[in-house]
Parts: C-alpha cells; structure tokens; sequence
C-alpha cells in the first residue's frame, strides 16, 4: 500500500512538472508573438511615416512650382532632337522594325528582346538576352512627383511633339514609370541633352531627357520608381525640364492618355490628394 502511494506521488509530482513547462512554453510563447507584433507595428509604422513626409514634400514642391509656373511654362525643347538615333536604340534592342515614327495612340503596353549591356554611345554595342516581359501588365506611373506640365504631346511649331515637357527645378527627382531594362543612359543623343532610354516589355519604351545628372548605367535593370536622373537643362532646352516620351514600337503615344489620370492637375488649382502632384497647364 505504502509503495502504491509512492507511485501516484512520483507520477503526480511528473505531471506538475509538465503542467509547469507547458505553462513557461505558452507564456513564452505568448511574449514572442506580443514582441513579433510589436515589432511588425513598429515596422509599418516607420513605412507610412517615410510615406507620409515624401507625400508632404512633393505637395509643397508642387505649391512652389505652382507659384511659379508662368516662369516655368517658358522652360521646354529647343531646336532639333535626333529621332533617328533614338529608333537606332530601339531597334538594336529589339524594339519595333522600322515602323512609321509618326504613329500615335494609346499603347497595350509591351518592350524589348534584348539590349546592349555597356557604354553610352549609340550602336556601338551587341546585344545581350532581356528579362523583360512579353508585355507589361502593371500600373504606370508619372516620371516626376512635383512639376509643371510646359508643353503637351502634339503638333508645336508646325512639327509634332511626341512627348510631354515637365517644368520644374535643377535636381528634382525623375523615376522609372515601371519596371525595365536601361538599354541607353548618356549625351550622344543629338538634342536630347542627358537622356535614359528604359525598355519595358518587347515594344514598350519610355525615354528622360535634359537630365542634369543620371543615376542608372546602360544594362541596368530598375523598379518602378527608381531615381533614374536628376531634371535638368542639357542638350537643346530652354530652361530646366524633363522631355518624357512614352513609345509602343517605333511609334510614340500620348503620356497623358496611358498615365494615371489622377496625376494631373489643372495649373490653377492646388493638387487635392498624394497622387495628384504633377500639375498640367494648358501651355503647348
């Protein structure tokens, strides 16, 4: 009897032990997911408040450039740009055959087979195997967070403007409208000053001229968003401002129609949401 009494104390004092460590375990574990939350909180805490004062600065960037947008209207191209040697790039990168430059409307969003990997002068280069898509499928955006739209795409001056010249001061940031391969980055581009050259997919394009400064070498693959230049006022310009051009092939489209309507803002009225801090004038 006395042995039996033994035996239940042994296994009693065992199974405390057990309800003991399951407790410290689950207390412990408690603790881990209260950290990990914190942790995670804290996280995208520090991310919407870098959101949050980049958001700030562009609108009170773009208030300054509204301020001073008659002066801004006057800064856009000058003299001539060498389309010839852009659709050189293009089609050394697999981009269009020798369609029409002239064409325009709204892309289905495609770019390029393949690309040259180094150097900045045009044609000088083999091409390399891409990783860009078939055709791109993602949400564009605009090329700067703050500016001012001086002349639309269209006819100027009795030739065709195949772009959209956005005003703003030496410096600004210009951002990759999507993802892509750089299959130029340099000056030897008649007219076009400091110019970056991205491919999207096997026939989407998009093209930052009169940079002051670029980011990104020919061969580099960027995000959207990337710092791909610093705006400028190189090449055939007449004040500091961005050329930006959107192709499908050969043939250039209108920005406005393909980027987000949001982002335009009329040039008299203050942008109204974080999205809305480019603001487009009637210029020509």
């Amino acid at each position: 009897m006395a042995e039996c009494a033994k035996r239940v104390m042994r296994s009693s004092h065992r199974l405390m032990i057990l309800v003991s460590l399951a407790s410290g375990l689950t207390a412990c574990a408690s603790v881990q997911d209260k950290q990990w939350y914190q942790d995670a909180k804290s996280a995208s805490s520090r991310a919407f408040n870098v959101a949050a004062d980049s958001t700030s600065k562009a609108l009170k960037r773009t208030q300054h450039y509204l301020a001073e947008q008659d002066l801004l209207m006057k800064f856009h191209d000058a003299g001539e740009h060498s389309e010839k040697q852009v659709l050189e790039i293009l089609h050394r990168s697999g981009v269009g055959h020798g369609k029409s430059p002239e064409g325009a409307g709204t892309p289905t969003l495609r770019t390029a087979a393949g690309h040259t990997r180094s150097g900045s002068a045009a044609g000088a280069h083999s091409e390399a195997p891409s990783a860009v898509p078939i055709q791109y499928a993602g949400a564009l955006r605009w090329p700067v967070e703050a500016g001012i739209v001086s002349s639309k795409y269209g006819p100027r001056w009795g030739k065709m403007h195949k772009g959209l010249d956005i005003a703003a001061e030496v410096g600004e940031p210009v951002l990759a409208i999507a993802g892509g391969d750089v299959i130029y980055a340099g000056d030897g581009l008649h007219g076009y000053g400091n110019v970056v050259i991205i491919q999207h997919d096997r026939q989407m394009t998009s093209l930052y001229a009169h940079n002051s400064e670029l980011k990104v070498h020919q061969g580099d693959h960027v995000n959207q968003g990337t710092v791909v230049a610093l705006l400028g006022n190189t090449g055939h310009s007449t004040g500091p401002h961005v050329h930006f051009e959107i192709r499908e092939g050969d043939n250039a489209v209108d920005p406005a129609g393909v980027l987000p309507a949001s982002m335009i803002a009329s040039g008299q009225d203050q942008p109204t949401s974080p999205h809305a801090r480019v603001a487009a004038t009637t210029g020509d």
